[in-house]
C-alpha cells in the first residue's frame, strides 16, 4: 500500500471514531441530566388514561409523564408538592394518607364505587399538579359520592300507601333478613360527610388588613421609632424599621407585631351619637435583631403605607371563619327589627356597597354574634322623595323611616322591607362587629339594617 493510501486509511478510521463518539455523548448527558429516584417516596403512582366522557369538567391531565425533580420533606415524608395539612380540612372530611402503591383510579374504586371517578378526587386536592404523580404521606381527600342525574331526570318520590314498618321490628311469620349494601357504595367504614360543606368566609387580607371598632382607643408605648432608609416616608414589605423598646422590654427575636392606624371616633349614621374609635390593621412586622433600649424589625406584611410613629400590638393569629351557604329571599320574609342592628361604617368610605366589601355593624359579642354568623341586610320603606330640602333626599331612605318613625308617622309593618342582600361577621367586639359582604341583589348603603334571620 502507497503512503498516500495508508493516510487516506487512517483518516478514514479517525472519522469513524469521531462519529462513534458523538452518538455515545448524548447517551451519557442524558444520564447525568436524570436525578436518581432512588428514594421511596419518588415511586410513580400511575393513572390509567379514562375514556374522554370520563374526563368531563376536571383539570386536563398533565402532559409530562416524568416525575417533579424538585422537591422537599414535609414532616417526614418527600414531596414536590405543597400539601395541605390532615388538620385543616373541615370536621367530617374523609382523609386518606397516600401509601405506596395507592393511585387515584383504585382510590375512586375503592372510596367511589367506579375508578373512572378519579377526575372527582383530583378535582378536590387542586395541589396536586400532575395526576400520575402522587407522594406518600401527602393527604388525599375524598369526595362524596357525584348524584348521576339520566335522561329522564331525577327520579321522582313513590307515594307510599302503607306507613312503613318500624325498624329493626319485621313483620308477624317474616325471617329477618340481614341487610345488603347498596350497589356501587364502598365497602370502607369511612362515610363521606352527607352534611352542608363549609367554605372560608373571606380571605386572609379580609382578615388581617380591615378595621374594628372599639369604645376607646388608647395606643400602646410600643410603636416605630425609625426607618432604616432615611429618604423613603412610607413603607411596604421588607422594609427595616426601628422599634423603641428592646431586651430591657422582654422582646425577642422572633416577635410578630400588628402594626395599628388609629382612624378617630366613627359617628353614627342614624342617631346623633359616636360609636366609638376605628382601628386599622395596617401591617406585620418580625422582630430580626434585639438591642437593650431598641429593636430591629421587618415589614413582612403590609396593606396600606406603613409610616414611622404608628402604634405596635402584639400579634395573634386571627382564624379564617367557615360557613355554610345560608338560603337568601328577597320577598315574602319579614325581618324582625327589635334586635336588628345598623350598618355604620365602610372600608373605604364609598357610597354604595357591594359584594365582597368590609363593614361594621353597630352589633357584637353582647349581642350573641360570633364569626362566622350570616346576617341579612334589609331597608324599612321611607316613603317617597321630597324635593322641598336638601334634606329630604341627601339622608338614606333608613334615615327617613327612622325619622317618620319618631315622628309617629310610621309604624313598624306600615310597609313592606327590601331585602338587600347579606354578611358574614369575621371579627366581633363588645359593641361592633366586623363583617364582609357576600351577596348584594341591590346597592347596600350606610345605615342599611342588619339581623339574624
Amino acid at each position: 500500500m502507497t503512503i498516500p493510501e495508508k493516510s487516506k486509511a487512517l483518516t478514514g478510521l479517525a472519522a469513524a471514531a469521531v462519529v462513534a463518539m458523538l452518538a455515545v455523548a448524548p447517551l451519557y448527558a442524558r444520564q447525568e441530566q436524570n436525578p436518581p429516584q432512588g428514594t421511596a417516596n419518588e415511586e410513580k403512582q400511575a393513572e390509567p388514561t379514562p375514556p374522554a366522557s370520563a374526563q368531563a369538567g376536571a383539570r386536563p391531565a398533565a402532559s409530562s409523564t416524568h416525575p417533579p425533580t424538585k422537591g422537599k420533606f414535609v414532616g417526614t415524608h418527600w414531596t414536590p408538592y405543597d400539601p395541605p395539612s390532615p388538620e385543616s380540612f373541615p370536621e367530617g372530611s374523609v382523609v386518606h394518607i397516600i401509601e405506596k402503591g395507592d393511585t387515584l383510579w383504585d382510590l375512586a374504586g375503592k372510596n367511589l364505587g367506579n375508578p373512572y371517578l378519579w377526575p372527582q378526587i383530583w378535582d378536590v386536592n387542586q395541589y396536586i399538579t400532575d395526576s400520575h404523580w402522587i407522594y406518600p404521606g401527602d393527604p388525599i381527600l375524598i369526595p362524596g359520592h357525584p348524584t348521576v342525574i339520566g335522561e329522564k331526570g331525577p327520579e321522582q318520590p313513590i307515594e307510599m300507601l302503607e306507613p312503613p314498618k318500624p325498624t329493626g321490628e319485621p313483620a308477624v311469620g317474616e325471617t329477618p333478613q340481614p341487610r345488603q349494601p347498596e350497589s356501587g357504595s364502598p365497602t370502607s367504614a369511612k362515610l363521606a360527610p352527607t352534611g352542608p360543606q363549609l367554605f372560608p368566609a373571606a380571605g386572609e387580607s379580609d382578615v388581617y388588613c380591615s378595621n374594628f371598632i372599639v369604645d376607646s382607643f388608647k395606643a400602646p408605648d410600643l410603636r416605630i421609632h425609625e426607618r432604616e432608609d432615611g429618604s423613603r416616608t412610607i413603607l411596604g414589605t421588607g422594609d427595616i424599621v426601628f422599634l423603641n423598646q428592646g431586651l430591657g422590654n422582654n422582646l425577642t427575636a422572633g416577635d410578630e407585631f400588628t402594626v395599628l392606624l388609629d382612624e378617630g371616633v366613627v359617628p353614627h349614621p342614624i342617631f346623633a351619637e359616636n360609636v366609638g374609635e376605628s382601628v386599622r390593621m395596617v401591617g406585620r412586622v418580625r422582630v430580626i435583631a434585639l438591642q437593650e433600649n431598641s429593636a430591629t424589625a421587618e415589614i413582612v406584611q403590609a396593606c396600606d403605607g406603613i409610616q414611622v410613629g404608628m402604634p405596635l400590638v402584639p400579634f395573634e393569629e386571627i382564624p379564617v371563619p367557615l360557613t355554610t351557604p345560608a338560603q337568601f329571599r328577597r320577598y315574602g320574609v319579614e325581618m324582625q327589627t327589635e334586635n336588628a342592628g345598623y350598618i355604620v361604617d365602610t372600608s373605604p368610605d364609598k357610597a354604595n356597597i357591594g359584594d365582597g366589601d368590609i363593614v361594621n355593624i353597630d352589633m357584637g359579642s353582647d349581642n350573641g354574634l360570633r364569626p362566622g354568623d350570616v346576617l341579612t341586610i334589609f331597608r324599612e320603606w321611607g316613603g317617597t322623595v321630597k324635593f322641598d330640602s336638601p334634606e329630604s333626599y341627601i339622608e338614606g331612605a333608613q334615615a327617613r323611616a327612622e325619622r317618620r318613625r319618631s315622628s309617629g308617622s310610621m309604624k313598624p309593618g306600615d310597609f313592606a322591607q327590601s331585602i338587600l342582600g347579606q354578611m358574614v361577621v369575621l371579627r366581633t367586639e363588645k359593641h361592633t362587629a366586623t363583617a364582609k359582604v357576600i351577596l348584594s341583589a341591590k346597592e347596600v348603603s350606610l345605615g342599611d339594617r342588619v339581623a339574624t334571620r
